[in-house]
Parts: C-alpha cells; structure tokens; sequence
C-alpha cells in the first residue's frame, strides 16, 4: 500500500509541474506577441520620425535663403513687397462660373413618406 501511496504522489507531483509549464509556456507565448506588436509599432514610429527628421533637415537648409524669407514673411504674416498690391477675393465662386445653390426647402412629412 506504501508504493500506491509514493507513486500516487509522483503523479500529482507530475501534473502540477507540467501544468505550471504550460502556463508559463502560454503566458511566454502572449509576452511575445505583445513584445512583437510593440517592436512593429516601434519601426512605424520610427519611420515616421525619420520622415520628419528629413523635412525638418530640407527646411533648415532652406532657411537662410531670400525665397524662404520672403514666403515666409508673404504667407505668415502678410507682408507684400514694393509694388505689390493684395488681392482679397470674397466669393470664390465666381472665379470659377460657379453659381451659389439656393438653400433646398425642407422636406415635408407627406413629401418624405
């Protein structure tokens, strides 16, 4: 009866190891894919700024030259050279042959059923 008894407990013994195995195989697993998807948004991110960098960089050396001053100042803050006049335009519209659509009237209940 003592030899039931040892290998009844090697058995649970067993099975409590394995299953603590398996659980942290499974949890393992889900770090990974977690780890995964961060790494990928991390190369996106990157990428991005990297694009951002580049910009930054082709406007910094832009920067000292009169046509970037110039637009700057023209876009900015409004300013117009010598000789210059501005021109405002109010309805756009009309640049284009463009008629402005009447308001449509409300629709009815009778009308809408």
């Amino acid at each position: 009866m003592r030899r039931r008894i040892k290998l009844f407990y090697v058995l649970v013994l067993a099975f409590v190891i394995t299953a603590a195995g398996l659980m942290t195989l499974n949890r393992l697993d889900q770090d990974i894919v977690v780890l995964e998807d961060t790494a990928r948004a991390t190369r996106l991110r990157q990428v991005a700024v990297e694009a951002e960098k580049s910009d930054m960089q082709k406007e910094l050396a832009m920067k000292d030259t009169d046509a970037y001053i110039r637009d700057t100042a023209r876009s900015l803050y409004g300013y117009l050279m010598p000789g210059e006049i501005l021109f405002v335009v109010e309805n756009p519209e009309a640049l284009y042959d463009e008629e402005p659509e009447a308001p449509q009237p409300p629709l009815s209940e009778e009308t809408a059923g």
